[in-house]
């Protein structure tokens, strides 16, 4: 799983998606480490209600102001160990070496919660979550052409044939909230149970859910590159068509998308 991390996050620096110590990744680990629960002590936090599906859950976080430029040369210190407490009211952590005794979960640690909580709801597979500062999506989100999911999803599965294909359900828009707050995370996790796999926050990144940190990332760099491509266009200044809708249906109707 450290691999996966490492994997991931070198990839997310090369597309330029976590400048300092931006973006973060978590994976539901419960199924695979059988470990007694840590003492709940000064690495701890109440949540602010009790997430009750995730009770007993833990999870593979990565660590606040961790670099993923970095991260490949001992990612071991750059993740933390959550868990969740039996009654789902608050969280511990510990670093998974002495030497990262001192580390702490991303400060987006309460989307992540609200989001694995909803996907166990769910009964989704999905248990890996990735988020990023992706460039060309964050950067839509400031145009008035994609001022909701609907016109934003329109462009983004009009300009390539396979955006449609592998991001089926576009991404999700949600209005700026503050980064790190409890109403991010709460709305998150209300897209995800309306059925989004991808939420785009506004002015600032894109999060995503899926079966590994492989599947979430594929689905944010399609997003991404369809978002650039979008862009490239406006910036000629030419008129420009895309696909037309009974195309997309087309593509909906031959790969089931």
């Amino acid at each position: 799983m450290l691999r996966q991390f490492a994997e991931v996050t070198g990839h997310i620096s090369d597309l330029g998606w976590a400048e300092a110590g931006a973006g973060n990744i978590s994976v539901d680990v419960t199924p695979l480490i059988k470990v007694p629960p840590g003492p709940a002590g000064r690495n701890a936090l109440a949540l602010p209600r009790p997430l009750l599906s995730l009770a007993g859950h833990r999870l593979l976080v990565t660590a606040t102001g961790s670099r993923f430029r970095d991260f490949h040369k001992a990612p071991e210190d750059k993740v933390c160990l959550v868990e969740v407490s039996p009654d789902g009211s608050q969280v511990s952590w510990r670093g998974l070496v002495w030497s990262a005794k001192g580390v702490a979960p991303t400060s987006e640690l309460q989307s992540h919660l609200e989001i694995h909580s909803t996907l166990r709801d769910l009964h989704s597979e999905n248990r890996a979550i990735v988020h990023a500062h992706t460039t060309h999506l964050a950067t839509l989100s400031h145009l008035t052409r994609c001022a909701d999911s609907q016109s934003l999803n329109r462009l983004l599965w009009s300009i390539h044939s396979e955006v449609k294909v592998f991001a089926p359900r576009g991404a999700t828009l949600l209005p700026y909230l503050r980064p790190g707050s409890d109403e991010l995370g709460a709305a998150t996790a209300r897209a995800v149970r309306e059925g989004a796999d991808t939420i785009l926050w506004r002015y600032h990144g894109s999060i995503s859910h899926g079966l590994d940190p492989y599947a979430a990332l594929d689905r944010l760099h399609v997003l991404d590159k369809a978002a650039q491509m979008v862009l490239l266009c406006f910036s000629t200044g030419e008129p420009w068509e895309g696909l037309d809708e009974a195309q997309l249906a087309e593509l909906e109707r031959v790969f089931g998308s």
